[in-house]
């Protein structure tokens, strides 16, 4: 098995294992054809990339005919994780203490970020359809009666997924 450390200082095996962890945010793959578009580099270079992933065991591939398609495995990562944890929780208290509320406030920055951004696009699509609702019910002829219910359909789901959200991560 190839050396962790070696696999992850490569600069374009962290942007695909970037992208690759985006996509499983959303509970999605990624193609090569996406992976070389969204780096900007050529599908052989990415294709070298992957292979070096793949033997980490850093991604996972599903083929589909001629198409592959990666998700990332973050397993692996336990080596840099274990190798990292004495410098986070140090024996000098200074140095422990500070190292590890740096690196709790950067979970916490990394975990917060896309929530917040998730229940602001909500609350921006929750209010784009209020508005229409608005406009449909001052004057419903133009839209019919099918599309005055379908808005406040809408509306009702934006709702419903910003109060799930608030109930799962908290208020922001």
């Amino acid at each position: 098995m190839p050396d962790i450390f070696a696999v992850v200082a490569d600069p374009t095996r962290r942007e695909i294992l970037d992208l690759l962890l985006d996509r499983r945010a959303r509970n999605a793959e990624a193609s090569v054809s996406e992976i070389v578009d969204a780096l900007g580099v050529t599908q052989p270079t990415v294709s070298k990339h992957l292979k070096v992933l793949r033997e980490a065991g850093l991604a996972l591939v599903r083929e589909d005919g001629q198409h592959r398609y990666y998700t990332i495995d973050v397993r692996p990562l336990d080596a840099l994780d274990d190798w990292l944890m004495p410098f986070i929780f140090s024996d000098d208290e200074e140095h422990g203490e500070a190292a590890l509320g740096a690196a709790a406030f950067a979970a916490w920055a990394d975990v917060t970020q896309p929530v917040r951004q998730a229940a602001e696009q909500a609350r921006t699509r929750a209010a784009a359809a209020r508005e229409a609702v608005e406009r449909v019910a001052n004057d419903p002829k133009p839209f019919g009666q099918s599309v005055g219910r379908r808005a406040a359909d809408v509306v009702h789901g934006a709702k419903t997924r910003v109060q799930d959200a608030q109930g799962r991560f908290g208020r922001h």
